[in-house]
């Protein structure tokens, strides 16, 4: 006599499990807007130019520029991004906050010497949630 389980239970047990593997994907998703405009970064729902995640947070940053091309740098052996908007061409990237810590987000470009003052960053934490 065969111990199997009914197709059925083993169909609802790996759906549910699907299901809530997405909902903690879900929960990890933030999305940021940042635009560069005469020598500072301004982040979306942020008083302050920095962008704060969690550990394991899936990272969505709309950059945009509002005067002159800028550049949206972290130059951390770990994280390297690098990318350059122009003005009413916002670029969208993602990437995986997986290395705790506080990296400064500058702008790399030449178009004007101020740029190099300009400066924000991406806080992350290892706390739980």
């Amino acid at each position: 006599m065969s111990h199997r389980a009914p197709g059925w239970i083993v169909v609802a047990v790996l759906f549910l499990a699907v299901s809530s593997a997405a909902a903690v994907v879900a929960q990890a998703k933030r999305e940021f807007s940042v635009t560069a405009r005469k020598y500072s970064y301004a982040v979306s729902d942020s008083s302050t130019a920095e962008i704060r995640v969690h550990k394991d947070d899936m990272v969505t940053i709309t950059f945009s520029a509002e005067d002159i091309p800028h550049s949206f740098t972290i130059s951390d052996d770990h994280y390297r991004i690098d990318r350059r908007a122009e003005p009413r061409k916002p670029v969208t990237f993602r990437f995986l906050a997986d290395k705790a810590g506080e990296f400064e987000i500058r702008c790399t470009l030449a178009a004007d010497q101020k740029c190099k003052d300009m400066h924000a960053k991406l806080i992350v934490t290892a706390a739980d949630r």
